[in-house]
C-alpha cells in the first residue's frame, strides 16, 4: 500500500500548493471571486442587450424620418456604463410603461419580498394588455436564458481558478474530489498505490446514453446563438489583458450582436419536432463539442497519471462510450417507426465520417514522415489496392489516382503514412456516399462494392493503429502522440456512428406478436398462458434451429408488422450501429425470452444484448426473482458470449417508479434491486451491468451526478457505468466543450472513487428505518395522489398540465393511453408541477414519514442516518435543493385564480404536507434554514428568483384567460410558450 506517499507527493508539489492557507485570496476576495464575477458578465450581457433593443428602436425612427438620407447610427459600445444600461428601459420600441412597471415591481419585490410587494406584481400584470404581456414574458425569459449562460461559464472559470491553485474551494458540499488531482490524492491517502488507480483506470467504462424524450424546450436555432455567447465570454476572460480597444469594441459588437440574433429568433416553434429532429441535435452535441472534449478529457487524465508517476491511458481504452435514444425509442412514439431507425443508422454514420474524413484530410499534411514502415502497414497496403472508381483518365489518357489534396499520376512511396491515409480518405468518402444516400430513404449506390467502405469501426481503427505501432517502432513515438493518438481515442469513444443507437419497445408490443405467432401456429394465444408455459414453448423455439413460420405467410395487424420489421432492420443492419434493446414494463422472465426469439426469427447472427427494464415499484421488488429465473433457464445461460454479448444489462427506472410510489419509496426499492441483482449475478458467475434511467429532474432521478454515483450500494458500480442523459440536460452538461470537459471528469472520478472505495455497508437499524420510511411514504403518496376524490381535477387545474400538449416541444405524446395518473407519462407529471413551482413530486409523502419517525422518537436515528450514510444523505439533500425552489405565493396565486372552490381542500391538504416535510428536513439536517450548507447554491436560486416569479405571474393570466375561451389564440400560445421556457430556464429543467 501507499502510506505516506499522499504526503511525500504534496510536499514535492504534486498535487500543487499546501501552505495551510489559500495561495492567493483572503477569505474576503474568495467570497468576491465566488460570486462578483457573476455578476459582472450579467450586467454586461443585460446592458449590451438592451442597448441592442434601443439603437434597434433609434435605427426604424431614423429610417422613417430620414427614408433615403438616413446615416448609419453609431454603434460604439466600449464606453457603454453597463450597470446604468442593464436597467434602463427608456427608448425601446414596444417596451410600454406597463411592461416597465412590471420589471420595476418584481425587482422590488426581490429587495423585500413581502405579500404585499407580491401583490404589486401581480395587479401590474393585471393592467396589461395581451401585447405587454407576451413582450415582458419573453424579456424576462431572454433574462433567465442570459443568466444561464453566463452561469455556465462562471462555473468554468471556478473550476479552472481552483486548478491553477488562485481559489481553494470549490464549494462542493460533497468535498472537493471532483477533479482528478484530488481524487487520485484522496485515494492514495486511504492506502491505494498509484498503480491500482491506474489499473483502475485502464478497466473502467462510462457511457452516456442521449435520449430526446423529455422535452427540449429550446430551440437548436436559438442554443447555437447561446454558445457563440459562451464563447466570447470565454474569450473576453481568457484574453482580457491582451485586448486593444479596437479588439474589446468588436468583442462586445459581436455579443451584442449574437443577443439581438437571438432576440430576433422566433423562441416558439411553429411545428413539433420529429424524432428526426430530435436525432439531429444529439448528432450536433458530438460535432459541436463532444469531437473535442474527448480528447482533451483523456490528456486531463494522462496529467494526473503523470504527477503521481503512472503512464498515460492505453490507447485503446475506452473510458467513454455513447449511445442514444434518438430514432431507437419507439416506446409509445408512433412516429419512430423500422424506417426512420434505418435513416438515423445511415445519418449517425455519414455524419461520424465526415468528421473522421475532415481528421484524416489534417493528418494527411501532419503525417509526412518519409522512410520504412514496419511491414505490418506494407501489408494494410498491398491487401487495399487503389480500385478502379479511384482513378481518373484525363483527356490525354493517363491515368491518375488521389494524392494527398488533388490527383496526380504519381505517388511518393517514402511516405507510407499517407499512402495509407489516402486510401482510408477514400474508403470513408465511399462510406458517406454510400450513408447520404441511405439516410434520406434511398438505396446505396450500386458502385461501391463492399471492400470498397468501411463496415464497422474495428476497420476503420486498425490502419490508424498499425500507423500508430509503426511510428512507435521506428523512433517517431512522440509524433505518434499528437493528432493521430486523438484520433484513435475518437473512434473508440464514438465507433463509425457517433453514438450506438438502443431500440426501446413496451413488453405489451411484443406479446402481440408473440399471440399473432401462436395463433397462426394453431397452439392457441400466448397472452393467455401462465409464465411457466410460455417459459417452456419459447425455450424450446429458442432452442429448435428451424424458423417459427415460412417467410411471408404470417397474417398480421399492422402494428405487429411493424414491430417485425423492427427485428428485420435489425438483422440487415447488423449489431454494429446498436446498442441495446430494452423492453418497458418488464414484468416477467417471458418478456426478455420473447425477444430473443424475435432476433432468432429474424435471422440476426448476433443477438442485440437485452435489457429489462423495471419501472414501477412492484417490477423492482420482482426483478431479482425475475432475472433469477433467466440466469436459471438452459437456453439464456448458455447464450452469453455465443449468440449475445457476455454480460447481462437490466436498466432501472427512476421516473416512473417515483411517480408510482413516491420518493422514498421509489429510492430504496431502487437501492434493495441494484444490492440483490449485484449478489444474484456473482451467486451466478455472470457479469452485471446496471443501466440508469435518471431524468433531468429530482422528481425523475436527476440531479448532482457526482453526488449520486458516490450514494449507490457496494458493488452496484465496479468500474462501469451507464446512464441516461436526457433533454435540456444534455445542453446543461455537454452544451459546450468546456461543459462536457467538466462534466466527464466528474463521471470518471465519482465512477473510479466508487469502485474502490464503496460507501461502507449499513447496519440493520437503519436499513429497517428506511424500510419503514419506504413504506410510510408510498402510503401517504398513494393516499394522496391516487386515492383522494377529484386529486386528479386539482391537478389539472392548478397546473399548466392540459396547456403544454398545446406547444411544439416534444415528439412523444403525453400518454401512453387514455386515463388518469397512471396513465401519464412521468415527464409531463413534473413539468407540470415544475411549471406551478410546487414541485409536488419530489416531496410528496417525504414529510408524513419523516414524522412519523420523529414522533416514534428517532429523530436522532435519522440525524444519525444522515451524517453517516451517504445514500440516505444525497436523498434528504436533493428533496431539501427542490423544497427550496418552492414558492408558496406563486403556487398559491395558481390555486386562488385557476381551482375551482370545490377542489380547495385538496390544496389545504397539500400545503399541510409541505409544511410538514419542510419542518422534518429542518429537523433532520439540523438547519435552520434550506440549503444552509450550500449557500452557493441557495444564492444562485435567490438570484433567479425575481425573474422566474414574474413569468409565473404571467402564466397565471394567460392560464385564466386561455381556459374561459374556446381556443386559444396564436398570440396566447406564443406567450405562453415564452412563459413556459423562462421559467423551465429558471428552475434548471423542464421535466
Amino acid at each position: 500500500m501507499a502510506d505516506g506517499l499522499a504526503d511525500r507527493m504534496t510536499k514535492m508539489g504534486v498535487f500543487g500548493s499546501d501552505t495551510g492557507k489559500s495561495p492567493v485570496m483572503s477569505a474576503q476576495e474568495e467570497e468576491r471571486t465566488r460570486f462578483d464575477p457573476l455578476k459582472d458578465d450579467v450586467t454586461v450581457i443585460r446592458g449590451l442587450f438592451l442597448d441592442g433593443l434601443r439603437k434597434g428602436t433609434q435605427e426604424i425612427t431614423g429610417l422613417k424620418e430620414h427614408a433615403g438620407n438616413f446615416q448609419e447610427a453609431e454603434y460604439e459600445t466600449r464606453d457603454l456604463d453597463f450597470n446604468k444600461e442593464s436597467r434602463m428601459f427608456d427608448g425601446i420600441n414596444d417596451v410600454s410603461e406597463n411592461s416597465k412597471a412590471i420589471i420595476v415591481k418584481a425587482s422590488e419585490y426581490a429587495d423585500k419580498p413581502t405579500p404585499e410587494a407580491f401583490d404589486e406584481v401581480v395587479r401590474a400584470v393585471g393592467r396589461s394588455s395581451l401585447a405587454e404581456v407576451k413582450l415582458t414574458a419573453r424579456i424576462f425569459s431572454e433574462f433567465l436564458a442570459q443568466v444561464s449562460i453566463a452561469e455556465s461559464h462562471h462555473r468554468y472559470r471556478r473550476w479552472s481558478m481552483y486548478k491553477r491553485g488562485e481559489s481553494e474551494i470549490l464549494h462542493f458540499s460533497d468535498g472537493q474530489n471532483h477533479q482528478a488531482d484530488d481524487c487520485f490524492k484522496t485515494l492514495i491517502d486511504k492506502g491505494f498505490s498509484p498503480a491500482k488507480i491506474y489499473e483502475s483506470l485502464c478497466e473502467q467504462r462510462l457511457e452516456l446514453v442521449f435520449t430526446a424524450h423529455p422535452t427540449q424546450a429550446t430551440r437548436r436555432s436559438i442554443l447555437h446563438k447561446q454558445k457563440e455567447l459562451d464563447q466570447l465570454l470565454e474569450t473576453r476572460d481568457n484574453q482580457a489583458s491582451m485586448l486593444t480597444p479596437l479588439m474589446k469594441e468588436r468583442l462586445f459588437m459581436r455579443m451584442q450582436q449574437t443577443l439581438i440574433a437571438i432576440w430576433k429568433t422566433n423562441p416558439v416553434r411553429s411545428f413539433k419536432p420529429t424524432p428526426e429532429d430530435e436525432a439531429r441535435y444529439g448528432i450536433s452535441v458530438v460535432e459541436e463539442t463532444l469531437w473535442r472534449a474527448v480528447p482533451e478529457h483523456y490528456r486531463i487524465i494522462d496529467e494526473s497519471l503523470r504527477k503521481v508517476g503512472q503512464p498515460p491511458l492505453p490507447v485503446e481504452s475506452t473510458l467513454i462510450t455513447l449511445g442514444s435514444w434518438m430514432g431507437g425509442d419507439r416506446d409509445g412514439n408512433p412516429f419512430v417507426t423500422h424506417a426512420l431507425t434505418k435513416k438515423i443508422v445511415a445519418l449517425c454514420t455519414m455524419r461520424a465520417c465526415k468528421l473522421y474524413h475532415a481528421d484524416v484530410e489534417s493528418l494527411l499534411w501532419k503525417l509526412s514522415l518519409h522512410g520504412k514502415a514496419t511491414a505490418e502497414v506494407d501489408e494494410w497496403l498491398k491487401s487495399h489496392p487503389v480500385d478502379d472508381s479511384e482513378i481518373v483518365v484525363t483527356d490525354n489518357g493517363q491515368q491518375q489516382t488521389p494524392h494527398w489534396d488533388f490527383y496526380r499520376s504519381e505517388q511518393t512511396l517514402e511516405e507510407p503514412y499517407r499512402q495509407v491515409l489516402v486510401k482510408v480518405r477514400s474508403m470513408l468518402e465511399r462510406t458517406i456516399m454510400r450513408n447520404e444516400e441511405m439516410s434520406i430513404g434511398n438505396a446505396p449506390p450500386s458502385f461501391i462494392g463492399d471492400n470498397m467502405y468501411f463496415k464497422s469501426a474495428d476497420e476503420l481503427l486498425e490502419p490508424l493503429m498499425l500507423i500508430y505501432k509503426s511510428m512507435k517502432a521506428t523512433g517517431d513515438g512522440f509524433v505518434a502522440e499528437g493528432p493521430l493518438k486523438d484520433l484513435i481515442r475518437r473512434t473508440k469513444c464514438f465507433g463509425l456512428t457517433l453514438m450506438r443507437l438502443d431500440v426501446r419497445q413496451e413488453s405489451d408490443r411484443h406479446t402481440e406478436v408473440m399471440d399473432a405467432l401462436t395463433q397462426h401456429l394453431g397452439i392457441g394465444n400466448f397472452s393467455d398462458w401462465d409464465e411457466a408455459k410460455r417459459i417452456e414453448w419459447l425455450t424450446q423455439e429458442l432452442i429448435n434451429p428451424r424458423p417459427l413460420v415460412r417467410q411471408g405467410t404470417l397474417r398480421c395487424s399492422s402494428d405487429v408488422q411493424e414491430v417485425l420489421d423492427t427485428f428485420r432492420v435489425i438483422s440487415e443492419t447488423g449489431d454494429e450501429p446498436f446498442g441495446a434493446y430494452i423492453i418497458s414494463m418488464t414484468r416477467s422472465a417471458s418478456d426478455v425470452l420473447a425477444v430473443h426469439l424475435l432476433q432468432k426469427e429474424a435471422g440476426c447472427a448476433r443477438h442485440l444484448r437485452v435489457a429489462p427494464l423495471f419501472e414501477t415499484k412492484d417490477d423492482l421488488i420482482a426483478a431479482p426473482a425475475t432475472v433469477k429465473v433467466l440466469y436459471e433457464n438452459v437456453w439464456y445461460r448458455q447464450h452469453f458470449g455465443l449468440v449475445g454479448p457476455s454480460h447481462q444489462e437490466v436498466m432501472l427506472g427512476y421516473s416512473d417508479s417515483a411517480k408510482d410510489a413516491g420518493r422514498f419509496s421509489s429510492v430504496w426499492e431502487l437501492y434493495k434491486a441494484q444490492e440483490a441483482l449485484v449478489r444474484l449475478s456473482k451467486e451466478h458467475n455472470i457479469k452485471i451491468n446496471l443501466f440508469h434511467g435518471r431524468g433531468g429532474s429530482v422528481g425523475r432521478g436527476g440531479g448532482p451526478q457526482y453526488l449520486a454515483i458516490l450514494s449507490q450500494p457496494e458493488g452496484s458500480i465496479n468500474g462501469s457505468l451507464r446512464v441516461t442523459v436526457q433533454g435540456e440536460v444534455i445542453e446543461n452538461y455537454f452544451g459546450t466543450a468546456r461543459a462536457a470537459e467538466v462534466t466527464f471528469e466528474r463521471y470518471t472520478t465519482a465512477i473510479l472513487h466508487s469502485t474502490l472505495v464503496p460507501p461502507p455497508k449499513e447496519g440493520a437499524p437503519l436499513r429497517d428505518t428506511m424500510q419503514r420510511l419506504s413504506e410510510a411514504c408510498c402510503a401517504r403518496y398513494r393516499d394522496m395522489v391516487y386515492n383522494t376524490p377529484n386529486f386528479v381535477d386539482y391537478f389539472r387545474a392548478a397546473t399548466p398540465e392540459a396547456e403544454l400538449k398545446l406547444l411544439n416541444i416534444g415528439s412523444r405524446p403525453s400518454k401512453r393511453k387514455a386515463g388518469g395518473i397512471e396513465t401519464l407519462r412521468a415527464i409531463p407529471w413534473v413539468f407540470s408541477w415544475t411549471q406551478s413551482r410546487l414541485h409536488l413530486p419530489v416531496w410528496c409523502g417525504v414529510g408524513s414519514a419523516l414524522q412519523g419517525e420523529i414522533d416514534k422518537g428517532n429523530l436522532e436515528v435519522l440525524k444519525a442516518m444522515y451524517n453517516t450514510w451517504p445514500f440516505f444523505q444525497s436523498t434528504i439533500e436533493l428533496v431539501e435543493s427542490v423544497l427550496a425552489k418552492v414558492d408558496f405565493n406563486v403556487a398559491k396565486l395558481y390555486e386562488k385564480l385557476l381551482v375551482p372552490p370545490e377542489l380547495l381542500p385538496i390544496g389545504a391538504m397539500i400545503w399541510q404536507e409541505l409544511e410538514m416535510t419542510i419542518n422534518a428536513v429542518k429537523a433532520v439536517t439540523g438547519r435552520n434554514e434550506l440549503l444552509g450548507n450550500n449557500p452557493v447554491i441557495k444564492r444562485m436560486y435567490d438570484f433567479r428568483r425575481p425573474m422566474v416569479d414574474p413569468l409565473n405571474i404571467l402564466q397565471v393570466r394567460l392560464l385564466s384567460e386561455m381556459r374561459s375561451m374556446e381556443a386559444p389564440s396564436k398570440e396566447q400560445l406564443d406567450a405562453f410558450a415564452a412563459c413556459v421556457q423562462g421559467i423551465a430556464n429558471g428552475m434548471g429543467w423542464t421535466g
